[in-house]
């Protein structure tokens, strides 16, 4: 795996290709990536790097992910690459594990994610989406910060799932409980207390079908 100063300079060269061989800065390769430029210097420093950026950077543009981290010809890993699909990673909605979220305008970003993760969660690829999750309500099972897979074709609540829930007051990922006309959003940290809706102001965005939990 290349460093992060080997990783900038070849995200340059892509992008001095794409402007005439124009000189490329760092500023321009965090533009790119959609990170603010502070975050970035910061990234570097650490030698940390934003691969979920980079896998959208690439995605956007039909980059073989292996060629560019591993140098590897595209010829040689179309078996592999074909193993990749993309999802929509809405990454301007953000749902709330605890106070409901008012954030609801998609500006979708594509997130490259291995066929093999869907097929583990039982996923249906075609209606999965990929939202961040703010609030401590859900824990320990979703943590302030995860990524959850939404399978949007599944709506049919029982008892066992977690959803993605829109109401009046804004998203929430909660269990849901439905009794006679009103529908219960309830926590899986006891420290919360539920919420109770009528049915009429539930919409039932789908279901959590996995959780990439944030350390």
């Amino acid at each position: 795996m290349k460093k992060f100063s080997e990783i900038i300079e070849k995200l340059k060269d892509i992008l001095s290709q794409e402007h005439g061989n124009k000189k490329v800065l760092d500023k321009d390769v965090a533009a790119a990536l959609g990170i603010e430029e502070s975050n970035f210097r910061k990234q570097k420093h650490r030698n940390s790097i934003p691969y979920f950026e980079i896998m959208s950077f690439l995605a956007k543009r039909n980059i073989s992910i292996n060629w560019f981290f591993f140098n590897q010809l595209p010829e040689s890993v179309i078996e592999s690459t074909s193993n990749y699909i993309i999802l929509k990673y809405q990454r301007t909605v953000t749902a709330s594990a605890g106070g409901g979220a008012i954030n609801y305008e998609l500006d979708s970003t594509p997130l490259v994610i291995d066929k093999q993760l869907l097929d583990h969660i039982n996923s249906s690829y075609k209606y999965t989406e990929v939202l961040k999750v703010f609030g401590e309500s859900m824990e320990p099972d979703i943590k302030d910060g995860s990524l959850v897979f939404i399978d949007k074709n599944k709506t049919d609540i029982n008892s066992t799932g977690v959803y993605l829930i829109n109401t009046n007051d804004g998203l929430y990922i909660k269990c849901i409980k439905v009794e006679n006309d009103k529908v219960i959003l309830k926590s899986n940290n006891q420290t919360f207390d539920d919420i109770t809706l009528h049915i009429d102001d539930v919409d039932i965005v789908g279901r959590v079908c996995g959780v990439l939990i944030k350390v």
